[in-house]
């Protein structure tokens, strides 16, 4: 009865240090292949080209020579809620040429301080929605040529991961970002591809 008793006491650690150490490590992934992110801190950027655009058409430079496209700049941080949400701070700018006079350009200004939700479709698929605040300014390299207009933001995005990984992703993404301004009617557009980065 003795060596029953002694072999089990050595048989059963041994048998649940080698299952412990069989199974794969805690999972990076959950089903369906999404990254396991959840409480994880989100932070990245994205640059783009596009366009701008108001009521009455598309924004455009009336004494170039040359279509001007709208450079798009973006930043956020935020953290997951679970593995295929995130919730973060947004903030974007859109600028457009338009007027140049060969040695000093007017430039239409366009930035968002917002409040984004991330959603995972796939592992690699996303898609974006954020409200906030706009502020839309006309300037040169002086400064700014009127009082700047304050207003709200209405953002959205879709993405796809073509580097999709636990810690980094590097996506390919489409993005719309609407200015309403009460005080002079006006309602800025501006629509962007780019590259963007982030890190988990």
């Amino acid at each position: 009865m003795k060596k029953i008793i002694i072999i089990a006491c050595l048989l059963f650690p041994s048998l649940a240090f080698a299952q412990y150490y069989s199974q794969p490590p805690p999972g990076s992934q959950f089903p369906g292949g999404f990254h396991n992110r959840t409480g994880r801190l989100i932070f990245g950027a994205s640059l783009g080209l596009g366009g701008m655009s108001d009521k009455g058409g598309d924004i455009e430079c009336s004494n170039c020579y040359y279509g001007t496209l709208t450079g798009e700049i973006s930043g956020h941080i935020g953290g997951f809620l679970g593995p295929r949400f995130a919730l973060m701070g947004e903030a974007q700018a859109n600028a457009q040429t338009l007027e140049t006079t060969g040695y000093d350009d007017t430039t239409l200004v366009q930035t968002a301080l917002m409040l984004a939700g991330q959603y995972w479709l796939t592992p690699q698929l996303w898609i974006k929605g954020g409200i906030g605040f706009a502020n839309l300014q006309v300037q040169d390299s002086y400064g700014a040529l009127a009082p700047p207009e304050n207003g709200g933001a209405i953002m959205g995005a879709i993405g796809f991961e073509l580097l999709s990984a636990r810690y980094l992703s590097i996506d390919l993404q489409g993005r719309i970002l609407d200015g309403s301004y009460d005080s002079s009617d006006y309602n800025i557009t501006a629509a962007s591809i780019g590259i963007g980065v982030n890190w988990f």
